[in-house]
């Protein structure tokens, strides 16, 4: 049965990132992908496959989210917003004041947080409406933005909605344009761009003067690094607002289904796959990442004190076409990630049972299941994976070893 992981014979150099490394060279399901991780005093490991580097450009999708929503709050910072809670209204001309239009009560807060309730949507299923921001042929931002906030209803009460759809950035970008009098490029350039050191990096799609917010970033490992590393450290925006930047918004969520987890700006408080709801686990382990389709998925582990981020490009005609969203390169990379930071210590406790990699909700799943993961037997490394199963990956080394020993010794008590 096909493992995530295919192990190398060669001997791992000797360091607690062995694993990591000998992990990564056997993973076969992405050709080209970067994988970095660091901690409050910079990058601690760097690794690169096949071909690409920690400089090649890649177009990020949904990861777009989380640096944009930074971005806007970098106007609060400065004093060009007065606070989060202020109305779209205070700023952009032509939103409206009626009070008995709900779309007057929307503020930074509510759009940041994608609880505006401009529109619908869920992760993988956003943006089903086309609208001009979704052309390379319109050139005016603050038009276009007008000509979606008319014809945009809301699904909800602004901040007890939740809706996952480039609605919400793109009208925040109105409210940067209208607060400090610089075209989009601008806002750009002066609030991402520089403070986060980010020079690699564009945000011009599907056109420059209207860019897509929620999806524009190109970008690269080194240059996203670079946000991670300032917004781990609050290296560009107050203490305070970073902590606002990661609360939940999103508390109605709680008991119910998500896919990812529970919203902040522009970004989850992971959880994935989450069939219980946000389960006190998640709660604990305080991780917050933003997952794009293409490939690319970054997150900071603030329970650890690290980031971390997968970086890959992977987009044909066909949806997803090798491993799917990289969830599984990530479930799978950060068990040994937290090994390593811990100094080569075992994680025993993320060991399961490895007679649960055969369960399923349904006979379709447990036959994809089969398809992707290894047989009965091998190590369950994690829960919350693809619908809610046990995930096993193929370990190499002393962490296989000791897992497989936890379950010998399990099975004896058992039988005791």
């Amino acid at each position: 049965m096909l493992a995530l992981f295919s192990v190398a014979s060669a001997a791992a150099k000797p360091d607690a990132w062995a694993p990591v490394r000998a992990a990564l060279d056997g993973w076969q399901f992405t050709d080209n992908f970067a994988v970095t991780v660091g901690n409050a005093s910079g990058p601690l490991f760097h690794y690169t496959h096949g071909n690409f580097s920690l400089d090649t450009p890649v177009e990020t999708a949904s990861t777009s989210k989380w640096p944009l929503a930074m971005m806007m709050v970098g106007l609060v910072a400065d004093g060009t917003i007065g606070s989060l809670d202020d109305k779209a209204s205070k700023y952009v001309p032509w939103w409206t004041t009626d009070p008995e239009d709900l779309k007057s009560t929307v503020t930074l807060r509510h759009l940041l947080s994608f609880t505006s309730a401009f529109g619908g949507g869920i992760p993988g299923q956003e943006n089903t409406t086309k609208t001009c921001m979704d052309s390379n042929k319109t050139t005016d931002y603050m038009a276009c933005a007008q000509q979606i906030f008319a014809q945009t209803n809301l699904s909800g009460t602004p901040g007890a909605f939740y809706s996952y759809n480039s609605i919400h950035l793109q009208l925040a970008g109105a409210i940067a344009v209208a607060a400090t009098g610089l075209d989009i490029q601008g806002v750009l350039r002066k609030y991402l761009f520089t403070p986060y050191g980010m020079s690699e990096s564009s945000c011009a799609l599907p056109s420059p003067k209207v860019p897509q917010l929620a999806v524009c970033l190109v970008t690269t490992a080194r240059d996203y690094e670079q946000f991670l590393l300032k917004t781990l450290t609050h290296g560009v925006l107050p203490d305070a607002l970073v902590v606002e930047s990661e609360r939940d918004y999103t508390p109605f969520l709680r008991p119910y289904y998500t896919l990812y987890g529970l919203y902040a700006f522009g970004h989850f408080i992971e959880c994935f796959d989450a069939i219980n709801g946000f389960t006190a686990a998640c709660d604990e382990a305080r991780i917050h990442a933003d997952p794009g389709a293409f490939g690319f998925y970054p997150l900071i582990d603030r329970k650890r004190g690290y980031y971390m981020q997968v970086v890959a490009f992977e987009h044909t005609v066909i949806s997803y076409p090798r491993s799917g969203i990289p969830e599984y390169l990530r479930l799978a990379a950060k068990p040994l990630v937290d090994q390593a930071r811990d100094g080569g210590r075992q994680h025993l406790g993320d060991c399961r049972a490895p007679h649960a990699c055969a369960r399923g909700a349904d006979a379709e799943r447990r036959q994809l299941h089969r398809q992707l993961l290894p047989a009965p037997g091998e190590v369950c490394l994690r829960k919350n994976t693809v619908w809610g199963e046990m995930v096993c990956f193929a370990l190499s080394g002393n962490f296989h070893n000791s897992c497989a020993q936890q379950h010998k010794q399990k099975d004896s008590t058992s039988a005791q």
